[in-house]
């Protein structure tokens, strides 16, 4: 690749559409290869023009969106698209992954733990040529640090390998953030279903309600992301050789397994919202029977005293001294037929049900 000349300044096409309340870009540089590593901070964007035509693995890693003037002059050193470079600032979007001339741009996302709905899901950028890559960050969010001890260490894969390796173990990286957090819903969803079986409460519906949204949420962004690593490891282009083309599958099986697992969790948070409803709705409908029944009891009690509680001057009954106990004597009858009936029925307790 011919780098650019930096004495040029750069052309804007188009506005970029920078996130809000994202830092200034603070470049981190990392150059090895079997033998050898550097690792730096550039202050000057056209101290990268030497790395466009190194024999090395470069990874420039951007972290921070905040200066458009920067963020272009980057561009303009390394001959980065226009349009991708819109694509890598403007946040967020779906997951995808694009073939320009020189270059392969990836877009990618992964979840923070512990992951909230109200944060999103952050996005990364993977833009790969076949000499350098270059990742687009909003801030640091520590995705990478554990690869960059690995290459610190000399004896990681990517020391050896070139650009698209080194593309490989970044996706990888993305992926593996989704594990902990599938992890994590899936024993929530096993807690709430023996919760469920023992003492079902309106509470519950709340908390499966924001496990189906989290849930929602993944599936979302993980559903595109699956595509686009399918993509990236089957482009016909010598930025991405056949060697590195089979880690990124790879990758790709990584993202379909978590996919699956949503889907998954999915459908047990769908089973268990309708078991605690229907649970819910079940034992509603008891205490509704149970003080419907009461009240069938206390009907005919009621009439009873009623009529006899009327003060009429001819009533037959004024003048008979048993009146009194004989009514309260009725009404206990009544009463206690009543219920009897309604065990004979199964409407009340365990009574026979036979006779339905």
């Amino acid at each position: 690749m011919t780098p650019t000349d930096p004495s040029q300044a750069p052309v804007a096409v188009h506005e970029l559409k920078l996130p809000r309340n994202s830092p200034a870009p603070r470049i981190r540089l990392m150059e090895f290869n079997r033998e050898t590593l550097i690792e730096s901070e550039v202050d000057d964007p056209a101290e990268l023009a030497p790395y466009t035509h190194t024999e090395n693995t470069t990874w420039i890693d951007i972290q921070g969106l905040g200066d458009e003037g920067r963020l272009r002059a980057v561009a303009h050193i390394l001959g980065i698209h226009d349009l991708a470079l819109g694509d890598a600032v403007h946040i967020p979007q779906r997951a995808k992954t694009h073939e320009y001339p020189e270059h392969v741009l990836a877009v990618l996302r992964a979840p923070l733990s512990p992951f909230t709905v109200a944060e999103g899901i952050p996005q990364v950028c993977i833009l790969l040529s076949d000499r350098y890559i270059v990742t687009f960050q909003e801030r640091h969010f520590g995705f990478f640090d554990g690869l960059r001890e690995r290459i610190r260490n000399g004896r990681s894969l990517e020391r050896g390998g070139g650009p698209a390796q080194l593309t490989y173990s970044l996706a990888d990286a993305l992926v593996d953030q989704y594990y902990p957090i599938v992890e994590e819903i899936s024993d929530s969803l096993d807690q709430l279903e023996e919760r469920i079986l023992d003492n079902p409460t309106p509470g519950l519906v709340a908390e499966l309600h924001g496990l189906q949204r989290r849930i929602t949420a993944l599936r979302r962004v993980a559903r595109p992301q699956a595509e686009a690593l399918h993509k990236l490891a089957t482009l016909k282009s010598t930025i991405v050789p056949r060697e590195a083309a089979v880690f990124l599958k790879d990758a790709e099986d990584h993202a379909r397994q978590i996919l699956g697992r949503l889907d998954a969790a999915r459908d047990v948070a769908t089973d268990l919202m309708s078991a605690v409803l229907a649970t819910l709705g079940h034992r509603q409908n008891e205490v509704m029977k149970l003080l419907t029944l009461v009240g069938a009891i206390f009907i005919p009690l009621t009439f009873m005293a009623g009529i006899y509680g009327m003060n009429f001057e001819y009533m037959p009954e004024l003048g008979f001294r048993m009146g009194y106990p004989t009514l309260i004597v009725a009404m206990v009858v009544v009463a206690i037929g009543m219920v009897l009936y309604f065990r004979s029925r199964g409407w009340l307790g365990d009574g026979n049900d036979d006779e339905r």
